[in-house]
């Protein structure tokens, strides 16, 4: 549902789609489908992301990583774990963000690119473009927390070079817009 009306074709294509990465979004739906579509998504200031998901992780006994990330001596051990893992996230997401929108040789496939940091906004902004009421729910809250607090020049320096497609890409910072 979105704006409050059934959509048939997302609540077919609901578990296929769910954070797919936009290229295979691409080879599961007819193409006359897809190209109708308005496509967005959503990134995240790379030391953000990694900092709330480690605390998400914490707050969800049920998830797959709970155990192991429960029993790291900290964000450092975490981080290191990330960055060294092939595919530490559940679901098959990926390490870098551009992997879910981009294609193969790095072409954005999205029509909107938002930001976490102006979610809100962002979100609205699609919305009135589409020509829609809806509301924005808020699930899978990891708290509010400065994100840098979490961080030493070499942890941070890990981020800057393992996350550096997206932080180039997107134009982030670690100062961030706080």
């Amino acid at each position: 549902m979105l704006g409050g009306k059934p959509n048939p074709l997302y609540e077919m294509w609901e578990s296929t789609l769910l954070h797919a990465k936009a290229r295979d979004a691409k080879k599961e739906l007819p193409e006359e489908i897809y190209n109708k579509f308005y496509k967005f998504a959503f990134v995240r200031n790379p030391w953000d992301w990694q900092v709330s998901y480690y605390h998400f992780i914490l707050k969800q006994p049920t998830h797959i990583r709970y155990k192991m990330v429960k029993s790291m001596s900290g964000f450092e051990e975490y981080l290191e774990w990330v960055i060294n893992t092939k595919n530490p996230f559940a679901k098959g997401a990926t390490k870098l963000q551009k992997d879910m929108i981009a294609d193969k040789e790095g072409k954005i496939m999205v029509d909107f690119v938002g930001r976490y940091e102006t979610l809100v906004k962002d979100f609205e902004s699609v919305c009135k473009l589409l020509n829609i009421n809806a509301f924005l729910p808020h699930f899978n809250s990891s708290g509010s927390r400065d994100y840098r607090l979490f961080y030493n020049e070499r942890t941070k320096k890990l981020v800057a070079e393992n996350f550096q497609e997206d932080i180039d890409l997107f134009g982030y910072t670690f100062e961030g817009d706080r």
